[in-house]
């Protein structure tokens, strides 16, 4: 019988994509494998949620308002159903066909969680017309990485990717409290303190600007530092 990949997709304010991204979903080649896509709009206000809704072929998931991509992500897990699940933005960055080369190391029994890094094997140009990732960012999350590494003895090249694939059994045995973006990294924390193996592969990610709708910003960085002193000392 073939596994179920769960798919979960939060959505918040991403009219401009968002049915590209869908799309793009259910049509990437995953192998062999069933897909379960679940996409949850977070009290979209700009017609994302009018948009879904026109959309077939996956779950749809609709929250009275905003609370964070944290809350999105708990309230998809709560509907997943698969074998193997995995978050996936509505943005346009990522290349859901990556999924069909992560899911064999999950097949391995060498890793519990494969991490899709965005800075495995290619160059970060941050400047000019080859630029593909932007400077504040990548200087936050080489923070965040160095951080990560230095408390928790690691060798991460990307703490913040969207593509986090693992077992809907093993994300269920941790109990994430954070809404926001920082809801990615307890659960990394969390899934590690059990002992949880992670092994990261290069994947393809084409970056948008601020301009472009990108949400996420220097505070999560401040808010991710602390997160890690924290459960590194004081949980």
């Amino acid at each position: 019988m073939k596994k179920t990949l769960s798919i979960i997709m939060p959505v918040y304010n991403e009219k401009n994509t968002v049915a590209s991204a869908i799309e793009h979903a259910k049509e990437a080649d995953i192998g062999n494998y069933n897909r379960e896509i679940i996409v949850v709009d977070d009290g979209s206000t700009d017609g994302s949620t009018e948009l879904i809704k026109r959309i077939n072929g996956v779950k749809k998931v609709f929250m009275p308002k905003n609370g964070g991509k944290g809350r999105a992500l708990r309230e998809g897990i709560r509907h997943a159903t698969g074998y193997y699940v995995v978050f996936h933005d509505a943005d346009m960055e990522y290349e859901p066909a990556d999924f069909k080369y992560m899911l064999p190391l999950m097949e391995s029994g060498l890793a519990d969680i494969v991490i899709g890094s965005r800075f495995l094997g290619r160059k970060q140009n941050l400047f000019g017309s080859k630029k593909n990732v932007i400077f504040t960012n990548y200087i936050g999350n080489m923070a965040i990485r160095c951080a990560w590494n230095f408390l928790y003895r690691h060798n991460l090249t990307d703490i913040y990717p969207c593509y986090k694939l693992m077992r809907l059994s093993d994300l269920k045995e941790v109990t994430i409290k954070a809404n926001g973006f920082v809801f990615d990294l307890e659960m990394m924390l969390k899934l590690k303190k059990k002992g949880k193996v992670f092994v990261e592969v290069p994947i393809h990610f084409k970056f948008r600007d601020y301009k472009e709708g990108k949400k996420i910003g220097m505070g999560v960085g401040f808010a991710s530092i602390w997160y890690m002193l924290w459960h590194r000392f004081f949980d």
